[in-house]
C-alpha cells in the first residue's frame, strides 16, 4: 500500500487537476458578464434573468449584453444598439427594432414572431433556427447574416439587402421580397412557395434544391445563379432574367421557351 505521504501527494495532484479543468471550462456569454439591473439594463451585462416585456427602451445601448432566454415581448427598442448581443432562445414577439443595430448579434433559436426590423442592421448576425413568422425586414441590411433553418412564413422584406447571407433550408412561404438583394446568397433547399420576388436580384446565389412553386418572378435577376435541382412549378417567369444561370432545370428551360 502507498504510504500516507504518497496518499497526500496523490490527493493534491487530483485537486490541482480538477481546478485546472474548472478553469479551462468555457464560460457562457452571461457568466462572463456582471449581473445586470433589469430596471435599468445596460450594455455588456448579464440580463438573462430579466423580464423586459413591454419595456420602453428606444435608443438604449445593449451592445454585448446577454439576453439568452429572456422575455422582451412587445418591447420598444427602436434605434437600440445590440451589436454583439446574445438573445439565444429569447422571446422577442412583437418587439419593435426599427433602425436598431444588431451587427454580429446572436439571435439563434429566438422567437421573433411579428418582430419589426425595418431599416435595421443585421450584418453577420446569427438568426439560424429563429422563428420569424410574419416578421418585417423592410429595407433591412443583413449582409452575411445566417438565416439557416429559420421559419420565415409571411415575411415582409421589400428592399432588404441580404447579400452573402445564408438561408439554407429556410421556410419563406408567401414571403414578400420585392426589390430585395440576395446576391451571392446560399439558398440550398429554401421553400419559396408563393413568394413575391419581383425585381429582386439573386445574381450569383446558390438555389440548389430550392422550391419556387408559384413564385412571382417578373423582373427578377438570376445572373450566374446556380439552379441545380431547383423547382419552378407554376412560377410566373415572364420578364425574369436567367442570363448566365447555371444548371438550368429542363422544366424551367421549357417554361422560358414557351411563347
Amino acid at each position: 500500500m502507498p504510504k500516507p505521504k504518497t496518499w497526500t501527494l496523490l490527493a493534491a495532484l487530483a485537486l490541482v487537476s480538477t481546478l485546472a479543468l474548472v478553469r479551462a471550462a468555457p464560460l457562457s456569454a452571461g457568466e462572463a458578464l456582471p449581473r445586470g439591473d433589469c430596471a435599468d439594463p445596460q450594455a455588456r451585462t448579464d440580463l438573462r434573468h430579466c423580464d423586459l416585456s413591454g419595456a420602453a427602451l428606444p435608443g438604449r445601448d445593449l451592445s454585448g449584453a446577454c439576453l439568452d432566454g429572456a422575455r422582451l415581448d412587445n418591447a420598444n427598442l427602436v434605434g437600440a444598439r445590440l451589436a454583439g448581443a446574445s438573445t439565444v432562445g429569447a422571446s422577442l414577439q412583437w418587439v419593435n427594432l426599427t433602425e436598431a443595430d444588431l451587427t454580429g448579434a446572436d439571435l439563434s433559436g429566438a422567437n421573433l414572431f411579428h418582430v419589426v426590423l425595418d431599416r435595421a442592421i443585421l450584418d453577420r448576425a446569427n438568426l439560424s433556427k429563429a422563428n420569424l413568422f410574419g416578421a418585417n425586414l423592410i429595407e433591412t441590411r443583413a449582409l452575411g447574416a445566417d438565416f439557416a433553418d429559420a421559419q420565415m412564413k409571411d415575411l415582409l422584406a421589400e428592399g432588404a439587402n441580404l447579400s452573402g447571407s445564408r438561408l439554407d433550408r429556410a421556410f419563406i412561404f408567401r414571403g414578400v421580397l420585392i426589390g430585395s438583394r440576395l446576391t451571392g446568397a446560399s439558398m440550398h433547399q429554401v421553400a419559396l412557395t408563393g413568394a413575391a420576388l419581383e425585381d429582386a436580384d439573386l445574381s450569383g446565389a446558390d438555389l440548389t434544391g430550392s422550391l419556387l412553386n408559384g413564385a412571382y418572378l417578373r423582373g427578377t435577376v438570376f445572373h450566374g445563379a446556380r439552379l441545380t435541382g431547383a423547382r419552378f412549378p407554376n412560377a410566373r417567369v415572364e420578364g425574369a432574367d436567367f442570363a448566365g444561370a447555371l444548371d438550368t432545370p429542363e422544366h424551367l428551360a421549357a417554361m422560358l421557351a414557351a411563347p
